[in-house]
């Protein structure tokens, strides 16, 4: 993407605010599936009953998740639906089954497990930050937060739930 274009590109993302932000082209969630850790297929359709986060992340940004799953998920606790998404791009198909070990010894929700990144990459998953990702009951993208979590942020997370929920 040229100087130019980039510099256009994030003014009107400025004038035009986060809800009609796309992420990586994407304004919408299409439906896919995953397995989780433990081997069970799960799918990720639109429209849904209520809305859904996701949360991404690799190696790396996995530290940074717990700071936002943790507040959302106890504030909204079955009023929403909550993915973590491991980017896992770049392990070799050999490793799959140790990664897929450890990952089940970390967490006692499911993790779905994006083998090759593609999920990732299609909404602009970031390497080694957390990415959240806001998407409304009809599967629009209401926003997108990477790295750390703030209160800030949160709190603008917790809003877009809310009119959501209404």
């Amino acid at each position: 993407m040229g100087r130019k274009t980039f510099t256009f590109f994030m003014a009107a993302c400025v004038l035009f605010g986060a809800a009609a932000m796309t992420v990586s082209g994407q304004s919408r969630v299409s439906n896919f599936a995953l397995q989780d850790q433990n081997d069970q297929k799960v799918e990720v359709n639109f429209p849904s009953d209520r809305p859904v986060v996701f949360v991404f992340g690799d190696r790396d940004g996995a530290k940074q998740i717990d700071g936002w799953a943790t507040p959302i998920y106890k504030k909204f606790d079955g009023k929403i639906y909550m993915f973590g998404v491991a980017s896992l791009g770049g392990v070799p198909s050999y490793a799959r089954g140790l990664v897929r070990r450890l990952i089940k010894r970390q967490t006692q929700f499911p993790v779905l497990l994006d083998w090759g990144g593609k999920i990732a990459k299609t909404y602009g998953y970031e390497k080694d930050k957390a990415m959240v990702l806001v998407v409304a009951k009809n599967g629009t993208i209401l926003s997108t937060k990477y790295g750390a979590a703030s209160n800030t942020e949160l709190d603008q997370i917790y809003k877009q739930i809310e009119n959501q929920l209404r």
